[in-house]
This record gives structure tokens, C-alpha cells and sequence, in this order.
């Protein structure tokens, strides 16, 4: 059996991601609707990923000194979140093997929590929330949604698998739509209402 390990991303109040992510926790502090986050990464272990960015010179992304993706600021050409609209960002961050072992499935989900919103309110917060290959939107709740290894179309993972120092890029999605499923809002609650938890599951095959 596959081992599956978690990347922990603890976002501001919208969503964010980066840094060197490691089978195990990062903490990331953000800010609210302005859509401007850093990361910081504490992550240890064997099997490990990196997240850079996608684009040179990046968009939509912040780094550290060493590349890494510290950040990501949406609202960087003045354009940012759109209500009433599904806002896509597509291929700005690229994910890295780092290990010596390949990479089976990399999966994302979304957790928000709070001590003010609803059970049903966090989760429509989550449901605006989405990762993407390309054009592809993911199924994002975790290990049982899509594998971004199987839905991208990039060569680097074209036999399903991404090898050590091979790398593919994922992109994220903001449906404020509140009729288009899976979106359940038009405008998302008070940014200081929330917090939101973007998770990186990878699965590796056993030692």
C-alpha cells in the first residue's frame, strides 16, 4: 500500500500556499480580503516537495531568498477577487520532488474553522475553494478528490507519476458564484470571522 502524507498549509482568512513543503506541518499567517499572504515553513522529513513559482518572473506569487514561495498576493495587478465570479489562477505555483523516491498522487482540500461561523457557513467557505491543473478544476477534498498527477496534462506526468526533481504546477480557483455549484456564495463572511486551511496530501509508495 501507498504511504499518504500531509502537507499542512494554516492560511490568514482566504487561502495561500508555499514555502518547502515537507511530509509534515507549515504555518502560514495571512491577511484578509486584501489578498496579500506570506508562508513560513517548519517542515521535516524524508519525502519532500518544494513549491516555487510557475512563472518567470512570477505572478501572483511571493518569494523568499531562496525562490521559495513565501506568498501569494492576488491582488498584485490591481484586479484580485471579483465578486459574483469564479476567478481562476491558473499554473502559479509548481510543485517539486525533492525526494529520491517518485511521487504517486499529490491532492488538495480545504478546511475552515472558526469560533463565530456555522458548521454549514464554513462549509460553503470551503466549497469556494479549488484547486486546478491548467483549465481542470480538482476535486478538492483530499485523498478521495482528484489527483492533480492524473488530471494535469504536463509531460513531466504523463505516466501518472512525478519522479524525483521533476515538477508540475497547480493553480487555484474563488467561486463567488453562488448559483454555480460547487460555490454557495457571492461574497465571502468577514475575513476576521475565519480561518482557512489549505491541505497538500501526497502519497508515496511504502519504504
Amino acid at each position: 500500500m501507498p504511504t499518504r502524507r500531509q502537507t499542512l498549509f494554516t492560511l490568514g482568512n482566504l487561502f495561500v500556499l508555499g514555502g518547502a513543503a515537507q511530509s509534515g506541518a507549515s504555518a502560514v499567517v495571512g491577511s484578509s480580503s486584501n489578498a496579500s499572504f506570506r508562508v513560513v515553513d517548519d517542515t521535516t522529513g524524508d519525502n519532500s516537495i518544494e513549491l516555487t513559482p510557475a512563472n518567470d518572473p512570477p505572478i501572483y506569487v511571493q518569494t523568499d531568498d531562496d525562490g521559495d514561495v513565501s506568498g501569494i498576493d492576488l491582488d498584485d495587478d490591481s484586479a484580485g477577487l471579483s465578486k459574483r465570479a469564479i476567478t481562476r489562477f491558473e499554473d502559479i505555483v509548481e510543485i517539486t520532488n525533492t525526494s529520491t523516491d517518485p511521487l504517486q498522487g499529490i491532492y488538495f482540500s480545504f478546511e475552515a474553522t472558526s469560533s463565530v461561523l456555522s458548521a454549514e457557513t464554513l462549509d460553503d467557505v470551503e466549497n469556494t475553494l479549488q484547486a486546478t491543473a491548467g483549465a481542470n478544476t480538482l476535486d478538492s477534498s483530499g485523498p478521495s478528490g482528484d489527483n492533480l498527477l492524473a488530471v494535469s496534462s504536463e509531460t513531466s506526468v504523463s505516466d501518472g507519476v512525478l519522479g524525483p526533481s521533476e515538477s508540475v504546477a497547480f493553480g487555484l480557483q474563488v467561486n463567488l458564484v453562488s448559483s454555480s455549484e460547487p460555490g454557495s456564495f457571492d461574497d465571502l463572511p468577514p475575513s476576521e470571522d475565519y480561518e482557512l486551511t489549505l491541505r497538500v496530501h501526497t502519497e508515496w509508495p511504502d519504504a
